[in-house]
Parts: structure tokens; sequence; C-alpha cells
């Protein structure tokens, strides 16, 4: 939970609604950036077609705000010059968008946001080298791409930090035996490689499994043998110590409705990451959806924290395209914001200019993923990640992992560490032992894990409204006896109709709108609690007792003002 220190000096750094930048004392950046004119341009690698358009829309998006956000950042600090975002569509595939790349050289243009996979950045990586361009990619996670001193930087962690979060998933509910099947490419062979290590040292055994190419549209072969070699390590341990890890894009659904054919591939769970999120196909496929609700899919989600730059982006996104960006989306604002605060600090647009001023920007940046650390490789150097448990299309957070503690923790409290199995706390674990987004025993509930009519509204438990709402509940009032108090009453009275209200939400999305619009500006109403001081019992019910005021003041106040000066205009009408 921020600080009351904290949340000053985010507003003393002025966001509103847009990135966040601390110049130095010398005010260097807009002086350098002041001897800029006119238009200065960057290049977008987008895959807004192509395997990864479930993502590429979300990122179009967040890259157009950014612009506009970074060019009013620009106007009111007098700076006379104006950013502009060429974008290209990749169409998801490496050829492609090496030929935009291309482009965008002959436009002169030499910092690249992009790309979206490691196999189209590995494919142009030497193109931007060899012509001294810069690529700062906002979804490449292979870990065979993170190297130092090259022209490649990436806003987000490589898949070596996600592996052992899956490692450890796996291990602590009792999977021995894991059969993959994955895209050929170097994001699917980075990231089954990574988890092939981490699982193995925890002593698990991993088939060689069943690779496949990117560009096929079917998959009947490959299924056929996964359920060969599925119905084997059944066999051998069980089929509930046995799981599927599918790494893929949009071919998660094809494939499952193949799977669904399968007895072998119908009795295990199947794991998969958050490159499937926000996927309408499989959202919409009722095959899929009826073969995952009976296996089970648990998926990994690198994880953000709530704060203002993303709580804008998202509002502003949600109302655009009528759904919330994805994570990457979300690095893929910051990528641009880096590239317009470095030329802002160098008065430069070359390569090598935007390169040397990147750690000066970054130190003093926070945007929409928070602040940005990098590795010597140029990746981010930390991350955490959600463990999300997915049947009718709702998400149930089930437990987080964070890399800097090297912990996951699932939601009832139960932690997992680098000990043995035997080591680990299933029954000592206390309120400050979980993590932000762990839910209470009291509302973990079997159709999404508490919050309900919220998640339902907003559509999933990833949506930064239910996170707000989930750590305004666990790192204020539950650290408190009174909060605590409060949250049990509350809970006995939310839980006594909200499954129904969330029913009808999912069946109905003209109600999901109107309850969404609904229960928005109370949501922000209760930005108030923010101020507390965990751990303050008068501090929390201060606050509480404002936070109820200001709900009350959106939700009956001011309706009843307006409905008194309507009849009063009426009376005077008629008199």
């Amino acid at each position: 939970m921020r600080s009351i220190c904290g949340i000053i000096a985010v507003l003393a750094i002025g966001l509103a609604g847009t990135g966040a930048y601390a110049q130095d004392d010398s005010g260097n950046s807009a002086t350098a950036g002041s001897t800029l004119e006119g238009i200065i341009e960057i290049g977008a690698l987008l895959p807004v077609t192509g395997d990864a358009s479930a993502h590429g829309d979300d990122i179009r998006i967040t890259v157009a705000l950014a612009e506009e956000d970074f060019n009013k950042y620009l106007e009111e600090n007098g700076i006379d010059w104006r950013l502009k975002v060429v974008a290209e569509d990749t169409a998801s595939n490496p050829v492609i968008a090496l030929d935009k790349l291309a482009v965008l050289h002959a436009r002169g243009i030499s910092a690249i946001a992009g790309t979206y996979s490691s196999s189209e950045l590995r494919n142009i990586k030497g193109y931007a080298e060899n012509n001294n361009m810069l690529l700062i990619s906002y979804g490449s996670t292979a870990p065979s791409l993170a190297l130092a001193g090259d022209n490649v930087y990436r806003f987000v962690p490589d898949e070596t930090i996600q592996a052992p979060a899956i490692a450890k998933y796996f291990e602590s509910v009792g999977i021995t035996n894991l059969v993959p099947i994955w895209r050929n490419d170097a994001w699917g062979n980075g990231l089954i490689d990574a988890i092939r290590s981490e699982f193995t040292a925890l002593g698990g055994v991993m088939d060689e499994g069943v690779t496949y190419n990117p560009e096929a549209i079917e998959f009947a072969t490959e299924v056929s043998l996964l359920d060969d070699i599925t119905e084997k390590h059944i066999s051998e341990v069980g089929a509930d110590k046995v799981a599927v890890v599918i790494v893929t894009f949009s071919e998660i659904t094809p494939i499952a409705q193949s799977a669904s054919q399968y007895d072998s591939l119908s009795q295990v769970l199947w794991f998969s990451t958050d490159t499937v999120v926000n996927d309408a196909e499989l959202a919409n496929d009722p095959i899929a959806q009826r073969f995952f609700n009976e296996t089970g899919l648990v998926i990994t989600a690198y994880a953000l924290s709530s704060n203002p730059v993303s709580d804008s982006i998202n509002e502003r996104a949600l109302a655009i395209n009528g759904k919330l960006p994805n994570t990457y989306a979300l690095s893929a604002y910051d990528v641009v914001w880096g590239f317009g605060l470095a030329i802002l600090e160098t008065g430069e647009t070359d390569a090598d200019s935007i390169k040397s001023a990147l750690p000066t920007v970054l130190e003093n940046y926070s945007g929409a993923v928070g602040s940005i650390v990098l590795n010597e490789a140029g990746d981010m150097a930390e991350a955490s990640y959600n463990i999300y448990d997915v049947k009718e299309r709702v998400w149930t957070l089930i437990g987080s992992y964070d890399s800097t503690t090297e912990m996951l923790v699932f939601v009832d409290g139960t932690e997992t560490d680098d000990a043995t199995p035997d080591d680990t706390q299933t029954d000592d674990a206390t309120p400050d032992d979980t993590q932000t987004d762990d839910a209470t025993p009291d509302d973990t509930q079997a159709d999404n894990g508490g919050c309900l009519i919220a998640t339902a509204a907003y559509g999933s438990e990833l949506a930064p409204q239910v996170q707000f709402l989930r750590e305004i509940r666990n790192d204020s009032l539950l650290s408190t006896a009174a909060g605590t108090s409060f949250m049990a009453g509350f809970n006995q009275f939310y839980y006594s109709f909200s499954p129904a209200v969330a029913d009808l939400e999912r069946e109905n999305e003209a109600f999901r709108d109107v309850v969404r619009t609904a229960i928005t500006p109370g949501i922000y109403a209760l930005n108030v609690m923010v101020l507390a001081d965990p751990g303050s019992e008068l501090s929390i019910i201060i606050f509480g007792l404002l936070s109820v005021a200001a709900v009350a003041g959106i939700y009956v106040a001011m309706p009843s003002l307006a409905v008194y000066a309507v009849a009063r205009r009426i009376r005077n009408r008629h008199a």
C-alpha cells in the first residue's frame, strides 16, 4: 500500500493520466529537447493481425495513448516539437516484421518500439544492428535474446523469471509429470527449456513432448501424438499427477478442439500462459470452453500493481475498445515514453544517443508498469506473476509468485519456497505473509474468488479496478481488528446476493454494462482509503468513514439533490 508520502510524491510529479517523469536539477532535459523542431518520428512494429492479434489491437491503442500523453507533456513544459509514432502491422510474422522494419529505416527512423514476439525480434535484430537502429520490445521474453551490449532492450522480463513460478506451482499441487506441446519458435522453445530446467531441478519428470509449426492451422497429428504420450504417463503415475503444458498463441483453440476427442487428454490438468488472455476465439468457442471446464485450465500472468498511470490507460482503452488492455500493451505505452524522454534528454534522434540516455531516463520514470529496472541484458530485472484457474471464462486467483523473494503464495496463505515439500507452510501463515492479490478464506468463492460483482463487471480478476478493491481489503481493512470485523459482517451481507448478480452480468451484456457504469464512481471514491496507514486502527476507522461518506455522497446525496432540484423546478413552473 502506498504511504501518504508516496502519494504526495506522485501528485507532485503531476500524474494526470500520463507517464510520470522527473527531470534532474539542471533541467537538461527541457534544454536539450528544445533544440528539436517539428515532428519527430519513432517506429512501432505491432501484431495487429496474425497469431498474436488477440493482443495487437490493445497494443495499438496504448501506443496511440502514449503518443497523445507524451505530446501533452511536451506542451505543458513549453517544448515545441511533437512526437509521432509511425506504426506498421507485422501480422505476427517474422518475415513481414523484417520488411516493415526496412520500411521504417527507409523513412529515416532509428528508434523502434517492437516487436511483440521473440521470433519476430530474433529475425529483425541483425538488420537493426547493421543499420544502427534501436529496438525496445514490449513483449519478447525468450531467454536466448537476453544479450548484454546489443541494440535490443525489453521492457518485460524473460522467461527464466516466469519458469520458477510455473515449476513451483506444479510441485505444490502434486504434479510430478509434465507433457508439453509448444510453438517451435524462439519464445516457445525458450519457455519450454526454462520450465524443463526448473521442474526437473525440483525432481519432476518432463517429457520431450510435442512441438508444432507456428504457421500450422491443423493439429490433428500433433494432438494424437500428445494423447499417446499423456496416456503413457497416466499409466505410470495416475492422471492426477500429470499435466499438459501448452505454450501457444491463438492455436490453443483448434488444439483444444482436437484434444476434446481423446480420453487421456480430458483426464489431466492443462496449463498455459498469459498469451491466451483476451483471446476472443477461445472465449467464444463452445468446444474449447467445455473441454477446459472439464480438465481445468491454469494460467500464469505477468502481474502489475495498479497505479494512476495504468488506471488512466485502462479506463481510456476500455472506453475505446470495450475491454481492458493486456499487460504487454501497458509495456508498449512505456516504450513510447522511454523513447520520447530519451530524445528530450539529448536533443538527438539517433540510436546511440537514445541508448546512452535510457539509463538516466528510466531512473526518473514511473509509468504504466511502474518503475522500470533493467538487468545487464537490458531486460526487466524483476517481476511478479499471478496464477489463475479459468473456468466458464471466469478467472479465479489461486496464487502469486514474486521473483524477488522466489516464493509462491496461495490464496489460503500457503507458502512455498526453496525448502523441501515437508517444509512447506500450510498452517502458520499470517495475513502479513500473503501477497497483495491474496484473497481471504471468507471471500474465496468457487465462482471467481471474491469481488464477484466487480470481476464480472470488468471481465477479469486482472482488471485494475478489481485489483484495487483487493488491495484496499488486504492492505488496509484486514490489517486491523476493526477492519477485519467490518469485512466479516460485510462478507455475510455481500455474498447473500453477489453470486446471483454476477451470474446475471455474465449472462446479460447490457446488464453488465449498467452495473459497471454504476459501480465505477464508487470504486474511485474508495481512493480515499489509500491515505490510511495500514495497521493503524484510528487511521483505518477515520479514512473508512470518509470513504463511506464519499460513497454515500455519490449514491445518495447527489441523486437526492438532483431529484429535489427537478421537483422544485416543476413546482415553480406550476406556481
